[in-house]
């Protein structure tokens, strides 16, 4: 890292822009350059600490956004917003065609010049201030990892449901810097030189699941991630029936694989389990925490029945991997 002035590149894959609309893509990348010009101007959050402001104030005013799509039609921007976005950042767009979600991530990596690299998924929308509570976790010069607080915004019944019952925890305002049990690669920030040590790890034909594996890698190294719960990102629910259909045959094959890419009864059994674990605590959580997430007594019927449906077809998904494995490789890129 430049000792005086580390420069920040943000990352920022094309991938799921493709499958839920640029539109929120838009928003995600407005919502960047406005907090990253609040940084500049030191208009900071009250809470941030004296530490972390004193590290905002040394880094490069001038930092890196990193585009990256594995879609041959590219990444299409408004020409004024594109412009817009100029302002704040260096801007390199670019397309490797046939890459999926990890590929595309390491490949914006080795274009990116920084001294500190940020990963962000083009379907998150970050909550004011989450980019200058991550950044300012790097003022520890113990913490070379960090990541963001994500959850689903409970925006409507079916956002509601999967707040409840999804892979995210619910909102959780302790503000605490915590070791997380589970790491998202939504909104994830390295020192460039301990990224370079390991990279996103290759998951065979699984579409999601390198966060563990990136981990345990970093855990060899003696590298802990940390999570700032300041710095919150709110994560869309499936943006259509297809579209929640689609992910949960996913999710269903990515656990089958999680232990093997042929044929076995051990994966299979394992993939149910998790569905029928996850379909209970659903279902408790949706009892147990429903107002957390405002959802009314009226309509929890309703969400339980949209909680069963996707792990019903996330279960589905583990049979049909174990029946035929490498079809279910070919299909369900999500």
């Amino acid at each position: 890292m430049s000792a005086s002035t580390p420069r920040l590149s943000v990352i920022v894959e094309w991938a799921n822009a493709r499958l839920k609309g640029e539109s929120r893509a838009v928003l995600l990348l407005d919502a960047l350059a406005r907090q990253w010009r609040q940084i500049v101007r030191g208009e900071v959050p009250a809470a941030l600490p004296a530490a972390a402001r004193r590290f905002l104030v040394g880094l490069e005013p001038r930092s890196e956004l990193v585009l990256v799509s594995g879609d041959t039609a590219g990444i299409a921007l408004d020409a004024e917003f594109e412009k817009r976005l100029s302002q704040s950042f260096d801007l390199t767009l670019r397309v490797a065609d046939g890459l999926e979600y990890y590929p595309l991530k390491n490949f914006g990596a080795g274009l990116a010049t920084g001294d500190l690299l940020l990963f962000v998924d083009s379907d998150v929308l970050p909550d004011e201030g989450w980019l200058a509570h991550l950044l300012g976790t790097l003022a520890d010069p113990g913490v070379d990892v960090a990541c963001g607080q994500t959850y689903v915004t409970p925006s409507d019944l079916v956002a509601r449901a999967f707040a409840l019952s999804w892979i995210f925890s619910l909102r959780d305002d302790s503000e605490a810097l915590v070791q997380p049990s589970k790491i998202f690669t939504n909104n994830l920030l390295f020192r460039t030189g301990v990224f370079r040590l390991t990279e996103f790890p290759s998951i065979g034909h699984r579409s999601r699941g390198a966060g563990s594996l990136l981990r345990e890698n970093l855990e060899r190294l003696g590298i802990t991630i940390w999570e700032n719960q300041q710095a919150c990102v709110g994560h869309s629910a499936p943006s259509s029936v297809r579209n929640m259909i689609v992910r949960a045959l996913a999710h269903g094959r990515d656990h089958y694989m999680k232990h093997s890419e042929e044929r076995t009864l051990q994966s299979l059994g394992y993939s149910l389990s998790v569905a029928a674990r996850r379909l209970q605590r659903g279902f408790v959580r949706t009892f147990h925490d429903r107002r957390r997430v405002a959802l009314r007594r009226r309509e929890v019927p309703a969400a339980l029945a949209i909680i069963l449906a996707y792990y019903a077809f996330f279960a589905i998904g583990g049979v049909l991997t174990y029946i035929h494995p490498r079809a279910m490789a070919r299909r369900f890129r999500i």
